[in-house]
């Protein structure tokens, strides 16, 4: 991948500076290397991909251990606590583009994260106190046998909170190597006491409660050095345009689950549970490009320099994505067998559809994150008004797997298309 040239850089950018371009030279492998667009992503997505195969081995080990409807219970709560998780990435984007912005001029990361914090945790309290009462609709929605499983969410909502204020923090200031730390401790977390708490007998309440214990791990590391002069608080943290991005991909990443947990059978539920861990990969694998390209944007000194940042991403991104899919046309059965089990080869069909949709997500993914980046608010438009209305749809979807998948995919394609109809025009007319 290219480096950006003439961006500001962090102090761990200027440890590994960029090689200078030779003309026609060819550039080595060392150099290619040393690259910090290449390392920050390779090591961004050794963190999100090992915090995600944690996961994935949690509620693989959870379907192998559990009754299909009991696997569908465990699922939907977890993906309660995943939509309560969409804090971690709302709060990280305020504060990644906070601590960029900060950077690019002179002022220390640490000055700004006592303030980070406090915030943080104001609005992880206050949702903490919402779930409350949300938790009686949610045990309406899900049909769970033993609802009390849902008060994990009220402690979660702070937790969430506070994770955010680390990994923006991290985000921001390019430390990507104690970022791909802090990931893989919520996914290691969570596969050793999802194994233990399933071997205790839990059942169905084993894997959220690990969920929970990996997102308090990962919120408290890593410990920040105090700053001798301490940045106020900025009043603009989050804002709307914050919200509609950074949660466009955990809401549907979560909720499409608790949907089909309302509308489908509880076997329908268990199955399509199955088929969206592993349809889902292709966007945990590919979050990294995103992730790495965002600070850059938010510091980047012209419109050009994050033209050219957009443009790179993209090619990448559309790249792998015809890989993935690719492969789930060639080996979705086997995959589905050995990950989760014989019970869910019968999807085999619905994950390369899945799959072609979860490009749709990748590809709105990287615009909003451009656009909260670039602080181009109309970006914002396609997430406040295409997300609820595809959970509306998602919600009265009729009780097959079958219909219940293509309405999915088909939206996510429609929306990548809005959001690129908005974002790309405007962003490569930027000289």
């Amino acid at each position: 991948m290219a480096h950006d040239v003439g961006m500001e850089r962090s102090p761990g950018d200027a440890a590994s500076p960029d090689p200078p371009a030779t003309p026609g030279k060819r550039r080595s492998l060392g150099q290619l290397l040393r690259n910090p667009l290449l390392v920050h992503n390779l090591l961004y997505l050794i963190g999100i991909g090992g915090s995600g195969a944690g996961v994935l081995v949690a509620q693989s080990y959870g379907a192998h251990h559990l009754t299909t409807v009991g696997n569908g219970e465990s699922t939907s709560v977890v993906a309660v606590l995943n939509l309560l998780y969409t804090t971690t990435f709302v709060v990280a984007a305020g504060a990644a583009r906070e601590v960029a912005l900060a950077q690019a001029r002179g002022v220390p990361p640490e000055a700004l994260w006592q303030g980070l914090r406090r915030g943080a945790w104001r609005i992880g309290l206050g949702l903490g106190a919402v779930m409350i009462p949300v938790d009686v609709a949610l045990a309406f929605l899900l049909h769970l046998p033993d609802p009390s499983v849902l008060g994990l969410t009220v402690i979660a909502g702070p937790i969430a909170a506070l994770g955010g204020s680390q990994r923006g923090y991290l985000q921001g200031s390019r430390d990507f190597r104690r970022l791909a730390v802090n990931f893989l401790l919520y996914g290691g977390t969570m596969v050793v006491l999802s194994v233990v708490l399933l071997r205790l007998g839990l059942g169905p309440a084993a894997v959220p409660l690990a969920s929970v214990a990996g997102a308090l791990g990962s919120a408290i590391y890593p410990r920040h050095r105090q700053a001798e002069q301490v940045a106020p608080p900025s009043r603009h943290l989050i804002d709307t345009a914050v919200v509609a991005g950074a949660a466009t991909a955990p809401i549907f990443n979560n909720l499409d689950v608790v949907s089909a947990r309302h509308v489908l059978t509880p076997y329908g539920a268990g199955l399509y549970s199955g088929l969206s861990v592993m349809g889902k990969i292709l966007f945990f694998g590919t979050s990294s490009l995103s992730a790495v390209m965002y600070p850059r944007v938010a510091a980047a000194p012209t419109p050009a320099a994050r033209r050219r940042l957009l443009l790179q991403t993209g090619a990448v991104l559309l790249s792998v994505d015809l890989v993935v899919v690719l492969g789930y046309a060639l080996l979705a059965r086997p995959l589905l067998g050995v990950v989760l089990g014989h019970a869910y080869e019968s999807d085999a069909p619905l994950l390369v559809l899945f799959s072609v949709g979860v490009v749709g997500l990748t590809v709105v993914n990287l615009l909003v994150y451009f656009g909260m980046g670039s602080r181009d608010r109309l970006f914002a438009v396609v997430p406040a008004v295409g997300v609820p209305a595809l959970l509306g749809w998602l919600f009265t979807s009729p009780p097959q797997v079958t219909d219940f998948v293509p309405r999915i995919a088909s939206a996510l394609l429609i929306l990548a298309a809005l959001e690129a109809a908005l974002i790309l025009p405007r962003a490569l007319r930027g000289s």
